[in-house]
């Protein structure tokens, strides 16, 4: 799988019953609090940034770029280096890690958790929290006892916040997948890229959780200016490396098979937002007991 066809979608997708996404749908507002909360432990963040990579300082690029302005993947399937904490799971707001500027996201759960399980695989959900899929994917992860890390979009939390606090509750982590999951992301401007990380970065704080640790740009869809600024803001970059494309809805049985194959060290993407996930459901209810059988484990990142 190319790097450019990592899940791209087109904008202004829907993501729930009456939340759009895109420049031309207004936005959920957040709490002060939630803001000021989040900002405040940032900023340590920032300084510690300047101290610890010279180059982000003074605005050096050290991003490797596509053919359509994405980070690239390296043959071996390793991402760039990357400095800091992974995913936030509890409630609590620890102190932000100085976070050096990567030269594309991380793909393989050994660059996020060097000390993670040799047979580990990490299964990663995105556009969520959703009124109707969301439960039945956490019902799901139960059952199966896997732990996931969960990519939030603010509209979403603000949606439905109680979902945030349950997905915290049972033991996973979070990302931040952007306030409004605009696309092209990469193409957005300095300004709005920070404004759609910060935004979601609130509107989740507010929901009751801890502020992310990790950042996913929609549609996998990076640049220079996403990666510095995320780990300007304290957030690891976080790709995925197996993606059934669920998102398309191919069928449960495509789906199965592409998250069957799973191999050690893998992170796999799957949504319970973004539209109608019966087939993700249907789909996960199969191949997570598979997948433990096969020796597997599951980690939070």
């Amino acid at each position: 799988m190319s790097s450019g066809d990592r899940g791209r979608r087109s904008s202004g997708g829907e993501l729930a019953a009456g939340v759009r996404t895109g420049a031309d749908h207004p936005e959920p507002q957040v709490s002060r609090r939630g803001l000021f909360a989040w900002s405040a432990s940032s900023a340590a963040g920032l300084i510690l940034l300047t101290a610890v990579d010279p180059a982000r300082a003074s605005g050096e690029s050290r991003t490797g770029r596509g053919a359509a302005g994405s980070a690239t993947r390296p043959a071996d399937g390793r991402s760039g280096t990357v400095h800091g904490s992974a995913g936030q799971a509890g409630g609590g707001t620890p102190p932000i890690a100085a976070v050096s500027t990567p030269a594309q996201p991380a793909y393989r759960i050994h660059d996020l958790r060097p000390d993670a399980p040799a047979d580990a695989v990490a299964l990663t959900i995105d556009d969520g929290p959703h009124p109707v899929w969301t439960p039945r994917i956490l019902d799901i992860l139960r059952v199966n006892q896997v732990s996931a890390t969960f990519s939030l979009v603010g509209v979403q939390a603000v949606a439905n916040p109680g979902l945030v606090r349950r997905i915290v509750a049972e033991g996973h982590s979070l990302c931040n997948h952007t306030m409004t999951h605009p696309q092209p992301f990469g193409r957005r401007t300095p300004e709005q890229i920070r404004g759609e990380m910060t935004r979601a970065q609130s509107a989740i704080v507010d929901a009751g959780a801890g502020p992310p640790r990790l950042f996913r740009a929609p549609g996998g869809d990076w640049s220079s200016a996403v990666l510095e600024t995320a780990a300007g803001l304290g957030m690891t970059s976080l790709g995925w490396d197996v993606d059934p494309r669920d998102w398309a809805r191919p069928g449960t049985a495509s789906i199965r098979r592409s998250l069957g194959a799973a191999r050690p060290g893998d992170i796999l993407l799957c949504h319970d937002g973004g539209g109608n996930r019966a087939q993700t459901v249907a789909a996960l209810q199969r191949v997570l007991p598979r997948l433990r059988a096969r020796g597997l484990s599951f980690v939070p990142l």
